[in-house]
């Protein structure tokens, strides 16, 4: 491999004043370059750049002679895991997103307000943006998050910018380095201050948050230097952020007309700020052993900078990447980083300019702009940002307590809480569910699925190897622990409880998916061997409705170019070994794939046309014991590096032998070739294709069609007949059913909370208001029961299934193996050849029995028994059972805490399962395994029993003790926040939709702001519940 080549024509005098040109030359020039005036590498291509942040212990972050340590310290910045993670998980709880919402984001509005008027109290043509308002604004709030109670927001001002030029000081100016020596010694004697304080006045900031970690003592030197890590970053990335927002603004008329007209894009123009200049330009890193990147090899321990800034406006990724556009098509930034050391505060910036400071600004002061006498200045190019920003306006505007942001979740939540039904618990439907909580607090939300278990296409359409997709799993987990949120399983909606749901609630929303595969329309589609790729993506899933595991043979045609083809194309060609750690079963993949050799992916499209990802691609091509043949592919037909998806069919052509290894299977790709017919008389033979050279015949034993999706005979609704989202009042759609069978997961995260259209009120009646008072409320009695009674049981099945499934994927080495079957009662393993297993069969026992499980006694044993000295006392045993009735109950008792599995997925009906539902997502470990620990249960039992336990040694006893007193103090901030939620509070709706986009999300246009039914609903079942009160 060759040697990365020499930048020896850049200055950094030309980086500061303007970096983009030099960044431009340097990615078509390959993207990795040694650069003689910093003295490192310099990384500038997206893709060379999203690799180091995904890889830590290749490109380590603990860089020798890091100037960041000289200047701050070694905070967790340049540390790799686990010190790293120790270090983060003790800065996150005053950070989360929860937090910002409920603690911090009342501070943001309260300081905006302050530093505005301070800004119109200076005067138009007088006042700077920046240092008369973003600055202020942005130390005021990271003082009061940090705790420094004891200093004023200047001199954090001065602490972050002279730490900030010492962490870029690449010039070595030795004045630079001695104003930041003493911004080090003030910040350190001014914490040593607050840590005593804070010891005797507990807060909510982040010094205090320090002072109360019981599991971990963080020492001294290191919580310095991350307090100075977070005033260096946690100032200048809200500052610059918000200057630049406002900047680009000015400079571009026409987005800011959009955005004053649809106030819902300020987090748009928030994201598409920091991909335009990123506050953070370029940090370090350092190689640990040789390594290729972007076709160079760099040595051991070579330095790198990370550019950021180039990365985002990488030619390969974006459309015009240099032009500020809010309707851009939505594709993941790096502006807050990746991997592991992805920006904590980013929840907190988000909020602070996105929801607060950019509404409040361009709503306050009218006719705001640039002084054209004073013009705008920007530089930088380690952290970029605006040096002076003059602004003048004609009118300035009273401070109002809300912001434009909130109004529509402000006054949704002033009326009566509505009840909806949101049928299908698939992505749209917890999306959908997701955002009416957000918009409606007080709503009562029942999310209904056919399954006894949650999530749908999370759980059984996505490809059983891509775990990074399902992980939005967890985030539902966190959706169904809202008291106003519940899940029913086990209930199939037609159109006969389609009617009786929409008497009962006030709205419903269908979000039932497109299950069925599209059929092809071609001679010979129906011969036994052709399957749908949903069925071969729910066969790899453990789906109860697929029994049968059809068997692909030796040559397998897979029709279509997308993403689902790729991903159809990597499950049956990957070797067995490369599955640990997914949702794959061994024996049902070798009983479906065990024997493929030879595998035909055939697609009508040009490779420039495609439909698939590159990056899907690429992850096909880096598979050992493949090898690709290309077919009728114009390889030249863009220059390398101007079309991702034709680079990507250029390296699977050019993948040497040796890269391959020994073949296992081959795979032919066929670029503008159609389907003609599939041959075969009781069996598929072959499929006959038209490609440019003409007709030709692919021996095939078995045809997998990858072409798309369409509703099954039992619909509801039309899909795609409403692309509003509103069907009529009270019944809308979301997801494919809306769109069709279009777009990706994040998608429908956007289509649920993205976009708001006009207000269209529902009329004042409703179904079934003519029905008696006493009418009305027995059927919603009795809707209330059934779903309870549905809860209690199938939310529990789904609970225990899912643990169970974790409890299977760890005997060999998988995330999670499908074991959901309704013909067994709910929860049983589905095998290969042998039918089905009893949950009973499993030694976990966490299978479904009749009868109720009475409850423990709580009176302590009396003084002398053998149970209050530990040990357990004999009882009669049960004849029918085998063991005595109280040995059943515990059984049964560690049973039901077991079914709370991790985030309580499902609630449990009792208020026993509500309780340990809580209690499990307090201490979950991680997704899909079991989260209640037998010691931590039998310890919390015997203590309600008075018991001692058996004497230990002594740290167990220290740890176990400890653990007591997070679960109580957790308990304890759970139940006030759920009191506060409960009061009338909400999410503040900040939160950024591009957290769960990933490199395979289809490329897309921002929704029209008419095009979502969200806002609609919003509008209509407050109203609906209005007049339903007022009719009894």
């Amino acid at each position: 491999m060759p040697t990365p080549p020499v930048a020896d024509w850049v200055r950094i005098p030309d980086l500061h004043r303007d970096p983009f040109p030099i960044y431009e030359r340097l990615r078509d020039e390959g993207g990795v370059h040694w650069v003689p005036a910093v003295g490192r590498y310099l990384i500038t291509s997206y893709e060379a750049v999203h690799a180091t942040e995904l890889d830590q212990e290749t490109f380590s972050a603990n860089e020798e002679g890091s100037l960041q340590i000289r200047a701050m310290g070694h905070s967790m910045l340049r540390r790799d895991d686990p010190e790293h993670r120790l270090e983060r998980q003790a800065w996150q709880p005053t950070l989360r997103p929860g937090v910002v919402r409920r603690v911090w984001r009342g501070v943001f509005e309260r300081n905006a307000a302050r530093y505005l008027d301070e800004l119109v109290a200076k005067g138009p043509g007088e006042a700077d943006l920046i240092w008369d308002f973003a600055a202020p604004f942005a130390a005021e709030n990271l003082r009061e998050m940090l705790g420094f109670h004891n200093v004023h927001q200047t001199d954090l001002q001065r602490w972050s910018q002279t730490l900030i030029d010492a962490t870029g000081n690449y010039a070595d100016d030795p004045e630079v380095w001695a104003k930041g020596r003493r911004s080090f010694d003030e910040v350190d004697a001014a914490l040593d201050e607050m840590l005593a304080w804070h010891a005797q006045h507990p807060d909510h900031s982040l010094i205090s948050q320090l002072l109360r970690i019981p599991d971990y003592r963080m020492p001294i030197e290191r919580i310095r230097a991350n307090v100075k890590m977070t005033i260096g970053g946690g100032l200048n990335e809200p500052r610059d952020a918000l200057g630049v927002a406002a900047w680009a603004l000015f400079e571009h008329p026409e987005q800011r007309r959009i955005v004053e007209a649809d106030a819902t894009l300020w987090p748009t123009v928030f994201e598409e700020t920091i991909r335009w200049i990123s506050p953070i330009g370029l940090y370090s890193r350092q190689t640990t052993r040789e390594v290729e990147l972007a076709g160079v090899t760099l040595p051991q321990g070579a330095r790198l900078g990370i550019c950021i800034l180039s990365a985002n406006r990488d030619e390969r990724v974006w459309d015009r990447p240099e032009a500020f556009d809010v309707r851009r098509e939505v594709k993941p930034h790096l502006a807050f980083s990746k991997g592991v050391h992805v920006c904590l505060g980013n929840w907190a910036a988000r909020s602070a300019v996105a929801d607060v400071a950019l509404p409040m600004l361009f709503e306050r002061l009218r006719g705001l702009d640039l002084v054209a006498e004073r013009p705008a200045e920007i530089g930088g190019w380690v952290f970029r940002g605006m040096l002076t920003l003059p602004v003048a306006w004609d009118a300035a505007t009273l401070a109002s307590a809300p912001v434009a942001v909130d109004a529509t979740r402000q006054a949704a939540s002033a009326d009566l809480a509505p009840s909806v039904a949101v049928v299908g618990s698939g992505p749209a439907g917890c999306f959908s569910a997701q955002a009416l909580r957000r918009a409606m607090p007080a709503a009562r939300i029942d999310v209904l699925d056919r399954l006894p278990v949650p999530y749908g296409l999370v759980r059984h359409g996505v490809a059983a190897d891509h775990q990074g997709t399902k992980a939005v799993s967890r985030q539902f987990d966190r959706l169904f622990l809202h008291e106003g949120v519940r899940f029913v399983g086990g209930v199939h909606v037609d159109a006969a409880l389609l009617a009786r749901l929409r008497e009962t609630y006030d709205a419903v929303v269908l979000a039932t998916g497109l299950p069925v595969d599209a059929a092809l329309a071609i001679p010979g589609a129906d011969l036994p061997g052709v399957v749908g790729a949903g069925v071969v993506t729910r066969v790899l899933n453990g789906h109860p409705d697929e029994e049968a595991v059809p068997r692909l043979g030796r040559r397998v045609v897979v029709v279509g170019h997308g993403n689902v083809a790729v991903d159809v194309a990597r499950l049956v060609v990957r070797d067995a070994a490369d599955l640990d750690g997914t949702d794959v079963d061994d024996a049902v993949r070798d009983a479906l794939a065990g024997e493929v050799r030879q595998l035909h992916l055939v697609g009508r499209s040009s490779p420039s046309a495609a439909r698939f990802d590159p990056v899907m691609v690429r992850e096909l091509a880096a598979l050992a014991g493949v090898a690709h043949v290309v077919h009728d592919a114009d390889l030249d037909a863009a220059a390398p590096g101007k079309d991702a998806r034709l680079d990507a069919v250029r390296a699977l052509a050019a993948r040497s032998a040796d890269a391959v290894g020994d073949v296992r299977v081959r795979v032919h790709w066929w670029f503008s070739a159609t389907p003609v017919a599939i041959e075969g008389e009781d069996a598929v033979t072959g499929v006959r294709v038209a490609t440019p050279a003409g007709e030709r015949v692919l021996d095939a034993d078995a045809v997998v069609t990858a072409i798309g999706f369409a509703a099954g005979a039992d619909r509801l609704v039309e899909p795609g007949a409403h692309p509003d989202g509103r069907v009529e009042p009270g019944l809308y759609v979301a997801g494919w059913l809306r769109r069709g069978p279009r777009g990706t997961i994040p998608d429908q995260r956007a289509d649920a909370k993205g976009a708001r259209g006009s207000r269209a009120r529902r009329p004042r009646g409703r179904r079934g208001a003519d029905r008696p008072r006493w009418a009305r409320v027995r059927r919603c009695r009795r809707l209330r029961r059934l779903a309870a009674h549905r809860r209690g049981r199938d939310g529990r099945r789904g609970a225990r299934a899912t643990s169970r499934e974790a409890a299977l994927g760890r005997g060999d080495a998988r995330s999670r193996r499908g074991c959901v079957d309704r013909a067994a009662g709910g929860v049983g393993e589905r095998r290969v050849g042998r039918g089905r297993a009893s949950a009973r069969d499993h030694p976990v026992r966490l299978g479904v029995r009749r009868g109720r499980a009475r409850r423990r006694r709580a009176r302590p044993a009396p003084r002398g028994s053998r149970r209050r000295r530990g040990r357990r006392p004999r009882r009669r045993r049960s004849a029918r059972a085998g063991r005595s009735p109280s040995a059943s109950r515990g059984v049964r008792d560690v049973r039901r805490r077991r079914g709370a599995h991790d985030g309580a997925a499902v609630r449990a009906g009792a208020r026993g399962g509500r309780c340990v539902a809580r209690r499990a997502a307090l201490r979950r470990a991680g997704h899909g395994r079991p989260v209640v620990r037998e010691d931590v249960l039998a310890r919390l039992r015997d203590r309600r029993r008075g018991a001692r336990r058996p004497r230990r040694d002594a740290h167990r006893r220290v740890r176990a003790a400890r653990r007591l007193r997070t679960a109580r103090r957790r308990r304890r901030r759970a139940r006030v926040g759920g009191r506060r939620a409960r009061g009338g509070g909400g999410g503040s709706g900040g939160a950024c939709s591009r957290s769960l986009r990933c490199e395979r999300s289809e490329p897309r246009r921002m929704p029209n702001p008419s095009a979502c039914a969200t806002h609609q609903l919003v509008e209509e079942a407050p109203s609906a519940a209005r007049s339903r009160h007022e009719t009894a």
